[in-house]
Protein backbone atom coordinates (compact mmCIF):
# COMPACT_ATOMS: atom_id res chain seq x y z
CA UNK A 1 0.00 0.00 0.00
CA UNK A 2 1.27 3.48 -0.94
CA UNK A 3 2.18 5.85 2.01
CA UNK A 4 -0.06 8.68 1.67
CA UNK A 5 2.40 11.64 1.99
CA UNK A 6 3.49 10.46 -1.48
CA UNK A 7 0.28 10.82 -3.18
CA UNK A 8 -1.41 14.22 -4.54
CA UNK A 9 -4.10 15.72 -6.14
CA UNK A 10 -2.62 18.62 -8.15
CA UNK A 11 -5.45 21.01 -10.34
CA UNK A 12 -7.63 17.64 -10.19
CA UNK A 13 -4.94 15.29 -11.48
CA UNK A 14 -3.28 12.59 -9.15
CA UNK A 15 0.15 12.56 -8.89
CA UNK A 16 1.78 9.56 -6.85
CA UNK A 17 5.49 8.64 -6.12
CA UNK A 18 6.47 5.75 -8.07
CA UNK A 19 8.93 4.72 -5.18
CA UNK A 20 11.96 3.55 -5.55
CA UNK A 21 15.20 4.33 -3.87
CA UNK A 22 15.56 8.45 -4.82
CA UNK A 23 18.07 10.49 -4.28
CA UNK A 24 17.65 13.45 -2.00
CA UNK A 25 19.02 15.55 -4.33
CA UNK A 26 17.49 16.92 -7.18
CA UNK A 27 18.61 15.61 -10.41
CA UNK A 28 19.92 17.92 -12.97
CA UNK A 29 20.04 17.62 -16.67
CA UNK A 30 23.18 18.89 -18.96
CA UNK A 31 25.23 21.94 -17.97
CA UNK A 32 22.63 23.84 -17.26
CA UNK A 33 21.55 21.97 -14.72
CA UNK A 34 17.81 22.40 -15.15
CA UNK A 35 15.82 20.89 -12.22
CA UNK A 36 13.41 18.47 -12.87
CA UNK A 37 10.43 15.85 -12.20
CA UNK A 38 9.84 12.13 -13.83
CA UNK A 39 6.39 11.70 -14.28
CA UNK A 40 4.77 8.65 -15.49
CA UNK A 41 1.35 9.57 -17.32
CA UNK A 42 -0.85 6.93 -16.76
CA UNK A 43 -3.31 8.86 -19.71
CA UNK A 44 -1.19 7.60 -22.71
CA UNK A 45 1.47 5.74 -21.04
CA UNK A 46 4.50 7.44 -21.15
CA UNK A 47 7.16 8.97 -19.68
CA UNK A 48 7.87 12.98 -19.03
CA UNK A 49 9.97 15.07 -17.15
CA UNK A 50 8.57 18.79 -15.69
CA UNK A 51 10.90 21.15 -15.37
CA UNK A 52 11.45 24.39 -12.53
CA UNK A 53 9.84 27.12 -13.84
CA UNK A 54 11.80 30.47 -13.96
CA UNK A 55 10.46 31.16 -10.35
CA UNK A 56 11.43 28.51 -8.71
CA UNK A 57 7.76 27.90 -7.22
CA UNK A 58 6.20 24.79 -9.09
CA UNK A 59 7.69 22.10 -11.96
CA UNK A 60 5.31 22.57 -14.87
CA UNK A 61 5.03 20.28 -18.07
CA UNK A 62 2.69 18.10 -19.73
CA UNK A 63 1.94 14.54 -20.89
CA UNK A 64 4.01 13.97 -24.33
CA UNK A 65 1.59 12.32 -26.06
CA UNK A 66 -2.33 13.77 -25.27
CA UNK A 67 -0.42 17.56 -24.49
CA UNK A 68 -2.61 17.26 -20.91
CA UNK A 69 -1.25 20.28 -18.59
CA UNK A 70 0.48 19.34 -14.91
CA UNK A 71 1.88 21.32 -12.18
CA UNK A 72 3.18 20.81 -8.88
CA UNK A 73 3.64 23.95 -6.53
CA UNK A 74 7.02 23.32 -4.39
CA UNK A 75 6.48 23.56 -0.77
CA UNK A 76 8.44 23.29 2.40
CA UNK A 77 8.65 20.22 4.06
CA UNK A 78 7.87 18.26 0.07
CA UNK A 79 9.39 14.99 -0.88
CA UNK A 80 13.36 13.96 -1.72
CA UNK A 81 11.60 11.65 -4.34
CA UNK A 82 12.33 12.95 -7.95
CA UNK A 83 10.05 10.19 -10.22
CA UNK A 84 6.25 10.37 -10.18
CA UNK A 85 2.68 9.11 -11.60
CA UNK A 86 -0.02 10.91 -13.03
CA UNK A 87 -3.55 10.27 -13.52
Amino acid sequence: MKDRRDIAEIGGRVVQSAGGGASSREQSSGAGGRRWLGVFFRCCHSYGRLYKNDSGSRYEGHCPRCCAKLEVPIGSGGTSRRFFEAS
